[in-house]
């Protein structure tokens, strides 16, 4: 408001920001058009500030889901490629045993192959082996299929970790001495773990055999226990064998994966697969640590049972 009205002195009233321009002297009737415009001005800003506001924010929205679409594309993808190397896999697993059966089998109907009563022997062994080592693969095939499904209930219980451990060590015993391999079982902790007990005797067994069938010659295996900050426990088994490449530890756990291993030691490729499976139906962890030359170290992290829970008692 002034009372030095002027066409320069409103123009510089107007490039200063200001919103209408009144000369004095003025009547209320005069004034409130200006008021009124003035609201209306306002509420268009502000109005348009909330349009920008939501505009800006669908973009964010519409960003997040192209990134989301594009992680399940890419997911999906991976997913696809994964069922088809599996299928792959699988099918070259399964035709190896078959073809020793039928093979074994076809000299043992043939009339023209004279065989004495040794090698007609030699060769049922061979089916015999054959059918048991197509069986496991079916059964893990089966096992593993059942777990991703989440249609094998898991009896949670509290396991008490020494008896486990012992059991264990009593099972894998022959095979290490067969193959030389020293065992060393460290202190382990008057604990017990939330677990299914035969799963978890499933997993141990199958990370003991590893490490005895891929060692070196007269090696030793480890396994020691320790109590983690956040109230679970983790069981390392070690290895003296040759380790693992940096690349093969990240296929590590792949169904059907071997890593090149010794082709000699019998194995479907799905055990450590399957063993991951189990671990984490059960609410645990497992990974490994590993460096050519140096052995490897694989290890398993379950949740402990509270004190002041119940003991569960064993026949």
């Amino acid at each position: 408001m002034t009372g030095e009205g002027s066409i320069a002195s409103a123009v510089r009233a107007m490039q200063a920001g200001a919103l209408d321009y009144i000369v004095k002297p003025f009547k209320a009737s005069s004034l409130l058009p200006v008021l009124a415009r003035a609201q209306a001005t306002r509420s268009l800003r502000m109005a348009n500030a909330e349009l920008e506001r939501q505009l800006r924010q669908n973009v964010m929205e519409l960003a997040e889901a192209n990134l989301r679409l594009e992680q399940a594309r890419t997911a999906a993808e991976h997913a696809s490629a994964e069922k088809s190397r599996f299928l792959s896999n699988m099918s070259h697993e399964l035709r190896t045993p078959l073809n020793g059966i039928l093979g074994f089998a076809q000299i043992l109907a043939a009339d023209k192959l004279p065989a004495t009563q040794l090698e007609k022997q030699r060769f049922a062994r061979n089916i015999v082996q054959s059918g048991q080592h197509l069986l496991k693969l079916v059964n893990e095939i089966l096992d593993l299929a059942r777990i991703e499904a989440g249609k094998v209930p898991l009896a949670l219980e509290a396991v008490d970790l020494p008896n486990v451990l012992q059991e264990c060590r009593m099972m894998v015993t022959p095979l290490a001495e067969k193959r030389e391999i020293k065992l060393g079982f460290g202190a382990v902790p008057e604990r017990r773990l939330r677990a299914d007990r035969t799963r978890l005797v499933q997993v141990l067994i199958n990370l003991l055999s590893n490490a005895i069938k891929y060692n070196r010659q007269r090696g030793c295996v480890g396994v020691a226990c320790t109590e983690t900050e956040d109230c679970r426990v983790r069981i390392a088994v070690s290895d003296t064998g040759p380790g693992l490449e940096s690349d093969q530890l990240q296929h590590i756990f792949q169904p059907f994966n071997r890593l090149a291993r010794d082709e000699e030691e019998e194995g479907s490729g799905l055990g450590l697969a399957l063993t991951r499976r189990v671990v984490e139906a059960m609410h645990g962890m497992i990974g490994v640590e590993s460096k050519p030359g140096q052995g490897s170290t694989f290890w398993v992290e379950l949740p402990l049972v509270p004190e002041t829970a119940p003991k569960v008692q064993h026949a």
